[in-house]
């Protein structure tokens, strides 16, 4: 038997959902869903009603934060007016209103495939239950596992500490895995890195005294735990388990159209001044293929709205225009509006535009092939400029965290030093000068707002921090060869010395970010915002 439903869920939850969602439709069930269901150009709240009156049954996703939510409380109190079957999906334990105490629930905090077969039995067979649990806290085997790991993580990272970000980002993992509050994009960064920053211990630091920690044993099982640990936190489990910060971002297959000449569809654009470059090459494609650029919305089929930091909103009625949100990057989204619909997200790059001009005449095709669910505040950057934020981040840290091994390496010659205060202050000036320099741009640059936002405040900034980083190791180098003159047994020789870390790494960063910059040099040049006027 088919049946009807209709989800009624908080923001929070929306990775829940949509995973909840693809899975329901792949069983046949037919689901209405704002983001999936409300037609563009007519009043949501009647649609919304009506979506709820015509369903079977009413699925109402219990969380903290949809018992909190007064949409939610608008929708099943609609759901309890109309005498809706209702089945509540637990998802987090939390008392309930007296008005949802006695139906039916399912508590999917445990295995989600166990659940959801549950739910399509329950569908045809109803049963009668108890109260449904209010307190307490459970969850499923993949996110147990993933907090294990991670144990296991923050142990191998030991060695590793000395760069000061991988305990900021490592240590606290666990219990924000359990709290589903992480935010992913940056623990991965941690965990691409591990590896490599304990290959980098082990070159350098093998034969340092100041550990007893068998670094090449940490190092061996980096290899094996941080790309297990990456696996499980992009898994299905934990997407259905974290919030929209903590979940793995989900893109849709591409469609390809047929090679036949799409029909004709007048289109109106709206975007701040600065992302202009991302509108005109919309625009370009789109003329291209055929379609026609109007300067009123009301004379249009099809309206965009281009979302950004710059433009988090829209003056765009979706319900009177056919509105598709284009999301260029990551911001804090509280327009309800655009919550409420389905996105078209280019925060990766501006891939298949061929496609997405050539599906615009066929709605249902295109939001099939390149929408998403309308999730805010997941961090995500087309690759050149997640390539390059990781490499300036990796710079900043190492160029302060480089002290704790250099201090156990010559600590000694440092404090017996003639000039120590001299030498403190030449290198606080350095250190303070490169620290600047590169936490500045990659503020900037992710953000894409203030002075050092441009490709050419980029180059600059990288290449002046390479200069102050060479000017500091040159004098550190100068200094630490005048030790030999009082103690024999230092050598001029300073292979597998820290003092030799970060410009080996700055130079191979160098050349690795220039080379990917130049194939990925249209993402590049787009990311940065216009400076210009209409």
């Amino acid at each position: 038997m088919t049946h009807s439903l209709f989800i009624s869920y908080s923001r929070r939850e929306a990775p829940f959902v949509d995973v909840l969602l693809d899975a329901l439709e792949d069983k046949g069930v037919q689901v209405w869903l704002d983001y999936r269901s409300l037609t563009p150009g007519k009043p949501w709240l009647e649609q919304i009603l009506a979506g709820i009156e015509s369903a079977e049954v009413f699925l109402l996703i219990v969380s903290k934060a949809s018992m909190a939510s007064k949409n939610v409380e608008l929708e099943y109190q609609h759901a309890l007016k109309q005498q809706k079957r209702i089945v509540l999906l637990i998802f987090e334990a939390t008392p309930l209103p007296s008005a949802l105490q006695g139906y039916e629930w399912l508590d999917f905090r445990g295995s989600f495939n166990n659940k959801l077969r549950e739910l399509l039995i329950r569908l045809e067979q109803p049963i009668k239950q108890g109260v449904p649990p209010q307190r307490g806290f459970k969850t499923s085997k993949t996110v147990w596992m993933t907090f294990i790991l991670s144990l296991f993580a923050v142990a191998i990272s030991i060695p590793g500490w000395w760069t000061l970000f991988l305990p900021a980002l490592l240590v606290p993992l666990p219990y924000q895995i359990l709290k589903r509050d992480f935010q992913f994009y940056r623990v991965r960064f941690a965990l691409i890195t591990l590896p490599i920053i304990l290959l980098l211990s082990w070159v350098f630091f093998l034969n340092y005294q100041f550990t007893n920690i068998p670094i090449s044993y940490c190092l061996f099982t980096s290899f094996i735990i941080a790309p297990v640990l990456l696996i499980l936190l992009s898994s299905k489990g934990m997407r259905v388990w974290g919030k929209p910060a903590a979940s793995t971002p989900q893109f849709s297959n591409p469609y390809i159209p047929n090679s036949q000449q799409p029909e004709s569809v007048p289109f109106f654009i709206e975007y701040a001044i600065e992302d202009k470059k991302y509108a005109d090459a919309i625009i370009r494609e789109l003329a291209r293929v055929g379609h026609l650029q109007v300067e009123d919305v009301g004379k249009s089929s099809v309206s965009f709205a281009i979302i950004s930091r710059y433009k988090n909103t829209t003056s765009i009625n979706p319900e009177k225009h056919t509105l598709y949100p284009i999301i260029i990057q990551d911001t804090k989204i509280e327009d309800e509006n655009l919550l409420r619909i389905q996105w078209i997200d280019f925060r990766r790059g501006l891939r298949n535009l061929n496609n997405f001009a050539r599906l615009l005449s066929n709605p249902a095709k295109l939001l099939k092939a390149l929408g998403t669910a309308p999730i805010s505040q997941q961090i995500i950057y087309p690759r050149i400029i997640q390539v390059t934020d990781y490499y300036l981040t990796l710079l900043g840290f190492f160029s302060l965290s480089i002290w704790i091994p250099l201090w156990l390496e010559f600590g000694k010659q440092f404090l017996e030093l003639k000039n120590l205060v001299v030498f403190l202050i030449v290198n606080a000036i350095l250190l303070s000068l490169i620290l600047r320099t590169v936490f500045s741009v990659r503020q900037a640059m992710v953000k894409r707002t203030g002075k050092h936002a441009s490709i050419g405040r980029l180059i600059a900034s990288v290449i002046w921090a390479g200069v102050l980083g060479l000017a500091q190791t040159t004098y550190l180098i100068n200094v630490i060869i005048s030790f030999t003159a009082v103690d024999p047994i230092l050598q001029n020789d300073l292979r597998g010395s820290a003092i030799l870390f970060l410009p080996l790494s700055f130079g191979l960063g160098l050349i690795l970010i220039t080379l990917f910059g130049i194939w990925n040099w249209r993402d590049l040049t787009r990311w940065f915002p216009y400076k210009g006027t209409h």
